[in-house]
């Protein structure tokens, strides 16, 4: 079977007929059936394959097979699919290969941290650089940096208090977005379960955006950059502090989904949150906290709403 890249074009942005949409989906299934390939590429057509649509996630399953096998033939088809999508799915396949690898120097010794829900961690790198990571995030870094720039790279939340160098700009992937600096303050927040990277700067000047410089945006102190599935790259003047709250303890929510706060929650305290329906999902809160807890969040937005919530070890139900 073959199809066209208007199809996939259509079928990416949601304007597919149910036949078309049947059609694209075949067609990506029997794909996935084909010879296995190289050693390192299953990670990249995956991350590719995920930013499609999240239908095909659901029909596929690429993702939950770990040790699925994938063909050449596959990756270029996806490879070509990104290239013409930019604007769609927001990664050039070139540029997606390159984030892959962190050190310039094949021989620099790569660390790896990460933490789990509920924990933050603070890490040093060698050129002084501080790098506080929220919960269920990694990070990805040489041991000493060498060559012409310093190259980390990032999954979930970090805030960066990057040492200054001009010679070495300080530069952050994620496995969508790519970030550069020479000496300033931010914050990134890039789990894969969002539907949004965004970046916000509390000090200095950085350039942010996708692979394809095209895509970028240069932001200033008190400036935030927003990158989206299929969107071009925005930015906006922003209060630093709401989008640092969780490195002082505090917790900020200002008209943001209910759907939203509860991963929020969920990273921050370590639970599980189940919301009972679609309209409680999409219900928009606001509120500032300060020094507090899980049960005091969820029993000022049950005042303020009118929601009934019900905490059972780590697992927390919300409803009408």
């Amino acid at each position: 079977m073959k199809i066209t890249e208007e199809e996939i074009k259509r079928y990416a942005s949601g304007h597919s007929s149910s036949e078309e949409k049947q059609r694209v989906q075949t067609w990506m299934k029997e794909n996935d059936q084909m010879l296995e390939c190289a050693p390192g590429e299953e990670e990249q057509l995956k991350s590719v394959w995920n930013r499609l649509s999240a239908d095909m996630r659901q029909d596929v399953k690429l993702t939950d097979i770990p040790n699925k096998k994938v063909s050449y033939k596959l990756l270029s088809a996806i490879g070509t699919i990104a290239a013409s999508l930019i604007m769609l799915i927001g990664l050039g396949w070139l540029g997606y290969q390159f984030v892959t690898s962190v050190p310039a120097n094949k021989n620099a010794v790569v660390k790896r941290v990460h933490t789990e829900a509920g924990q933050r961690l603070t890490v040093t790198l060698s050129d002084g650089s501080q790098i506080v990571l929220n919960g269920k995030s990694e990070l990805e870094y040489p041991e000493k940096f060498d060559g012409q720039q310093r190259l980390v790279k990032l999954k979930g939340e970090g805030f960066f208090d990057i040492a200054h160098d001009e010679s070495k700009p300080f530069i952050v992937h994620t496995d969508s977005s790519f970030t550069q600096v020479l000496g300033t303050r931010f914050n990134l927040k890039a789990y894969a379960d969002d539907e949004q990277v965004v970046l916000t700067v509390e000090r200095g000047k950085v350039r942010f955006g996708r692979y394809d410089q095209r895509d970028q945006v240069v932001l200033t102190k008190g400036m935030q950059g927003i990158m989206e599935f299929h969107k071009a790259v925005r930015s906006g003047q922003v209060l630093p502090e709401e989008a640092t709250d969780w490195t002082k303890d505090s917790f900020v929510i200002k008209n943001e989904s209910l759907a939203s706060v509860a991963k929020r929650l969920e990273r921050r305290y370590a639970v599980q949150i189940h919301i009972e329906s679609q309209s409680l999902r999409l219900l928009t809160v606001t509120g500032t906290y300060t020094d507090t807890n899980l049960e005091d969040i969820l029993s000022s937005l049950a005042f303020s709403t009118g929601i009934d919530y019900t905490i059972k070890g780590k697992i927390v139900t919300i409803r009408k």
